[in-house]
């Protein structure tokens, strides 16, 4: 056999080598994006629909399963090690354990400040102690959807969606159990044909619950930026609740923003929300929370704003 033809072979076996490892690297990346979150630290999902050409009710299957896939085992059941009680010294606090008899301290409670999360232990205003502190979550994901595109007169919007979800670890004094707040957001965005982002609304809240009882606390941290040419109208960010203290609960922010236009403006009403249940679901919307409308206004004089609401249950 000739020394080129030779060659010949190998280079297609080479060829053929490195087409079979691409396609088994690919099948592995698939199916490693669809691993249950608990064995992971963190995951990213990108679902993307813009080119407009799946139906809704396919792309809402489709949202609706990449929510599921990527959440499958992210919050850990857990019963709380002492009692929940309704006692609030620190501003923020997420939630107050009673301590048993014959502690030092009567109370410890999980407070909130800015992304960490600080377990005190208290018997008054006077008489308290910082525990200890967390300030990473053990697992996150993300998941960002991006809606097909909608036209708004003359001018093309992109709106995407984005979702992330954070559980942190927090002990408590005398019990080797832990506690896991979860941390939810989802942000609504709207971007022009030209990428610059128009505004940006986010429902967030640190959520805990007691497991198969209720949703028992809800602290919102969302909130609301106009972008490009558009101002902010309305909003009630950081948000507010819905349902804290039964089986499922909401956080949501509502928030209007109009075009720099007059006197004929277009309009944005926006109203995303996440939601949790007392079985560990976790609950996000599967079509964008937002709605776009023409309107005789001046910016956002004279603008009117329509807003929905999380349904019930999640």
């Amino acid at each position: 056999m000739s020394r080129s033809r030779v060659l010949g072979i190998a280079a297609v076996a080479t060829a053929l080598l490195g087409v079979m490892l691409a396609v088994a690297l690919n099948l592995w990346l698939s199916a490693k994006a669809y691993e249950p979150l608990a064995t992971m630290q963190s995951l990213g999902v990108i679902a993307n629909f813009s080119d407009g050409s799946t139906s809704p009710s396919l792309m809402y299957k489709m949202i609706n399963n990449t929510y599921h896939s990527a959440l499958r085992g992210f919050v850990a059941l857990k019963q709380p090690p002492y009692p929940v009680v309704d006692v609030k010294l620190f501003n923020n606090t997420l939630v107050t354990f009673e301590l048993p008899s014959g502690f030092k301290y009567r109370y410890a409670s999980i407070v909130i400040h800015g992304n960490r999360i600080y377990v005190y232990e208290f018997n008054s205003a006077q008489d308290y102690k910082l525990y200890t502190v967390a300030s990473r979550p053990i697992a996150s994901v993300t998941i960002k959807i991006i809606y097909p595109k909608t036209k708004v007169g003359n001018a093309t919007l992109l709106p995407v969606g984005t979702f992330k979800a954070e559980k942190f670890e927090v002990s408590l004094p005398g019990t080797d159990a832990n506690i896991d707040p979860i941390f939810q957001s989802y942000s609504a965005l709207w971007y022009s044909s030209a990428g610059q982002l128009i505004e940006n609304t986010t429902a967030a809240g640190w959520f805990f619950i007691v497991p198969y009882q209720e949703v028992n606390s809800i602290l919102v941290d969302g909130s609301a930026y106009p972008g490009f040419a558009y101002a902010l109208c309305t909003s009630d960010a950081p948000g507010a609740t819905n349902g804290v203290g039964s089986y499922a609960a909401q956080v949501y922010v509502h928030a209007g923003y109009a075009a720099d236009n007059c006197p004929v403006t277009w309009v944005l009403s926006m109203w995303p929300w996440v939601g949790m249940d007392a079985a560990g679901n976790v609950y996000a919307p599967t079509s964008f929370p937002g709605a776009s409308s023409l309107e005789v206004a001046c910016v956002c004089t004279g603008a009117s704003f329509t807003f929905q609401f999380p349904p019930t249950g999640g």
